[in-house]
């Protein structure tokens, strides 16, 4: 079982995601080594990553914490997948490049990791008016079989999540925080099925919330997409990050353009000046005409994915 073995690594002081990248890849491309023989002897890390000697003695001291650790995951279903495994998300190696999280733990459907996607962000604190046009746009991908995409907070992206459901679609949670520490919340408890949802954490199982992981979030919510839906943004903020680095990693970003922005949304003009494409109403109802154009859903079948299983060795 090389998940505890990881485990035992990824729980080590002075091993962060750079270092398990590196280590992931020598191991996959290598006849002899193993996460288990690395553990077993860990000065075989030196060629692979910078280590000092507090570092092999860490290593060694939490193989009790990731043999329980592992226990817990399994026991919660909760499968590992690294970035060099075939099953990874091809969408989010193609964004996010060498920057793609090494390791994601998940919980769910992990299918859905593979279908057609957009994602949704917007202000914790939306307007009336934005939960709204976030519900209805929702409403619409989840009607062409098109899966939304979110990070579980409050405000617009549980409205995106909840509506995606509530109209027989399919929803990613991608957390800020470690998958053992995600509960279900009761906006969404009772829209949960076992084929319509899955969570996604980059995190350490037991890692807590924090603005960091927050913003590391937003990237794997754009890295998983196809485009963006900026539903509000302030001048400063998760979600104004959230859009600045869509334009930067040349996503397709879509915006809705307020005839007359709330303060939650003062920023939605910047992003339409910088190259997002604005969404207009058409009968009281976004139009997202622009968005289906981008993401090709002409020439995709939605709801099409290999089946993906993940089993414990």
């Amino acid at each position: 079982m090389y998940e505890e073995f990881l485990l035992q690594l990824m729980l080590s002081k002075g091993i962060g995601d750079i270092a398990i990248k590196r280590i992931i890849r020598h191991v996959s491309n290598s006849a002899y080594d193993t996460f288990e023989s690395l553990c077993q002897n860990p000065e075989k890390l030196l060629p692979i990553i910078k280590c000092k000697d507090s570092m092999f003695e860490n290593i060694m001291e939490n193989k009790e914490r990731a043999k329980i650790l592992c226990a817990e995951l399994k026991r919660q279903k909760i499968a590992i997948l690294l970035e060099t495994d075939p099953l990874y998300p091809f969408q989010l190696k193609t964004v996010l490049g060498e920057y793609c999280p090494p390791v994601l733990f998940l919980k769910g459907n992990i299918n859905l990791l593979s279908t057609l996607s957009v994602g949704f962000c917007g202000s914790r604190k939306a307007s009336e008016k934005g939960i709204v046009i976030t519900t209805q746009c929702a409403e619409q991908l989840a009607e062409k079989g098109v899966t939304v995409v979110s990070g579980y907070a409050a405000g617009t992206d549980l409205a995106a999540h909840s509506a995606a459901m509530a109209h027989n679609g399919n929803t990613v949670f991608v957390l800020a925080e470690g998958i053992l520490k995600c509960t279900e919340k009761k906006a969404i408890r009772d829209l949960l099925t076992p084929q319509n949802h899955v969570f996604v954490s980059q995190f350490l199982p037991q890692a807590l919330w924090n603005v960091g992981n927050a913003m590391k979030r937003n990237s794997l919510i754009i890295g998983l997409s196809e485009a963006m839906i900026l539903v509000e943004s302030g001048k400063t903020g998760g979600t104004f990050a959230a859009g600045e680095e869509t334009l930067k990693r040349a996503q397709p970003l879509f915006v809705i353009d307020y005839a007359k922005p709330e303060v939650s949304a003062e920023a939605n003009p910047y992003f339409i000046g910088q190259g997002g494409q604005p969404i207009r109403g058409r009968n009281g109802v976004p139009n997202l005409d622009g968005v289906f154009a981008a993401i090709n859903t002409d020439n995709k079948e939605a709801n099409h994915y290999e089946q993906l299983t993940i089993n414990w060795n």
